[in-house]
């Protein structure tokens, strides 16, 4: 079946470890049939991953079903994250530049706010649910073309299709942590893999579901063409062995769990990071979480194994992380304060204290100096060291504690050594600590644990502050199925306790 791509941009400017990325000249509309078409096709696919946004104003866009392509979990996606988890101080963030521009700072996200606040985030589904699917369909396309072209050869096919199912697989996984409940095995996320079916697939047992996604990536380990550097992203063995090691830290406690889970997260996770260090000052911690200067793709980058820089949603006063001299910032919320150690590097890197005050910085970027205002760091080494850490805790084996103490002497100047009992407890503070407002991993590290959250927030019509509970158990750690995009064309159950 022929399929329409088009390529919305006059002129591409490509980062120079990606230059490859395009080998054909653009054109407005591209039928898709031979090996070089479906190479193009992918390759489209692959820039839009590390250069566009939907919400940008400069962002050249490569348009699929009338939506653009472009990495799902965007920095809007982890804003939303950010306000299901205890990280923030819900109460100042609805700010705003002094002139009621509801597009800057927490204004831009009240409808976010308004949902996420009590946990009902309809839009943060609808948006994320409609983000990768988005992505899946494009993919489910190119592999599809893959498989009938009339010119074969190995090289560019597994190339190809390695690259096109370690991201799909990737993306449907992170999306069933986020709609699957941990608890019920009959209700994974639903997905079929034929670009011919529109209509939707089947709710898949969560065990089928990761039997079939990581048999997805441990096929493609087996493939015997090696990536090509300058044009493959995922398909890279230790990305591979990453995204095994996070998939497997996660099943180990859910419904699908199997008795080797943990020992192989410590497996993928040690052999993910190879000889990876983790960052130990703040101009290394600064570097690798601040946003970069020009967008930029970095695979890998010295403390991990890909980072994307782009130009996301306007300049940083929209971001809604803020600029302190328009007062558009946000707060931590005083429980995640108090965790750091006052000599923590972190502290200096992730916040700035004003008036005694203390708000965030971490994501905060100066557009004097830069063209980018946003950075996906993923497969870091600190995440791969403390899941192996973590993993050698939850089955009892020596050696989890050493690598505490190795992450947090690197966070922290001249620390002794933990000296607790609680070593998956510190573990998981750590985690709470290193990687607030990235990539929703607190918030799912908070359902795979169970934490129960009582937090206060501001009423957005009334301006009273209320006080809101998350229950351990509770329904709505899981996201609601779309109803719009989803549940009207496909028969398929809303997940429990959702309308």
């Amino acid at each position: 079946m022929k399929k329409n791509i088009i390529l919305l941009l006059s002129v591409l400017i490509l980062c120079g470890s990606c230059s490859d990325f395009l080998d054909l000249p653009p054109k407005n509309t591209k039928v898709v049939y031979t090996m070089a078409d479906v190479r193009e096709a992918m390759s489209l696919f692959l820039y839009a991953t590390i250069s566009s946004s939907a919400d940008a104003t400069y962002s050249k866009y490569v348009m699929f079903n009338g939506e653009v392509i472009q990495y799902p979990f965007t920095r809007r996606i982890n804003v939303a994250s950010a306000l299901y988890t205890n990280d923030l101080d819900l109460t100042d963030f609805l700010n705003s530049d002094g002139l009621n521009n509801e597009n800057r700072g927490g204004l831009g996200f009240k409808t976010e706010y308004r949902e996420n606040k009590n946990w009902e985030g309809y839009s943060f589904a609808e948006r994320v649910w409609g983000e990768v699917f988005n992505n899946i369909g494009y993919l489910n396309m190119v592999l599809k073309d893959l498989e009938g072209v009339p010119d074969y050869n190995k090289t560019d096919y597994e190339r190809i299709l390695g690259e096109a199912r370690v991201i799909r697989a990737y993306y449907l996984l992170r999306l069933n942590q986020l709609f699957a409940p941990y608890d019920n095995d009959e209700l994974g996320i639903p997905f079929n893999f034929d670009a011919d079916i529109i209509q939707g697939g089947k709710r898949w047992k969560q065990a089928d579901l990761y039997k079939k996604l990581i048999g997805e990536i441990m096929d493609v380990l087996e493939y015997e063409t090696s990536p090509k550097e300058s044009w493959n992203i995922f398909f890279n063995k230790r990305i591979m062995y990453a995204i095994l090691a996070q998939t497997y830290q996660y099943k180990a406690s859910s419904c699908a769990a199997e008795d080797d889970d943990w020992s192989k997260a410590e497996y993928y996770a040690k052999e993910a990071r190879g000889n990876g260090v983790v960052e130990s000052t703040i101009d290394e911690q600064r570097e690798l979480t601040a946003t970069t200067v020009s967008p930029v793709v970095n695979k890998p980058h010295r403390f991990a194994l890909l980072r994307i820089s782009l130009y996301d949603s306007g300049p940083n006063d929209y971001s809604p992380w803020g600029r302190p001299d328009e007062r558009l910032m946000q707060y931590p919320s005083d429980e995640l304060y108090q965790l750091y150690d006052k000599n923590d590097i972190r502290r200096e890197v992730y916040f700035k204290e004003e008036e005694g005050k203390v708000y965030f910085v971490k994501c905060v970027f100066d557009p004097n100096e830069k063209d980018a205002n946003c950075s996906h760091v993923l497969f870091r080494y600190s995440d791969l060291l403390l899941i192996e850490a973590e993993a050698l805790a939850r089955q009892g084996k020596d050696g989890a504690l050493d690598l505490l103490n190795e992450f947090k002497r690197s966070k922290i100047p001249g620390y002794a050594g933990y000296s607790g009992n609680d070593v998956i407890g510190e573990i998981l503070k750590e985690r709470r600590k290193e990687f607030v407002l990235e990539e929703e991993m607190n918030w799912i590290d908070m359902k795979r644990t169970g934490v129960k959250v009582t937090r206060l927030a501001k009423d957005e019509a009334t301006e009273e502050i209320k006080s809101y509970t998350l229950e351990s158990n509770d329904y709505r750690y899981t996201l609601p199925i779309p109803a719009e995009i989803e549940l009207q064309y496909n028969n398929i159950q809303q997940n429990p306790g959702w309308k």
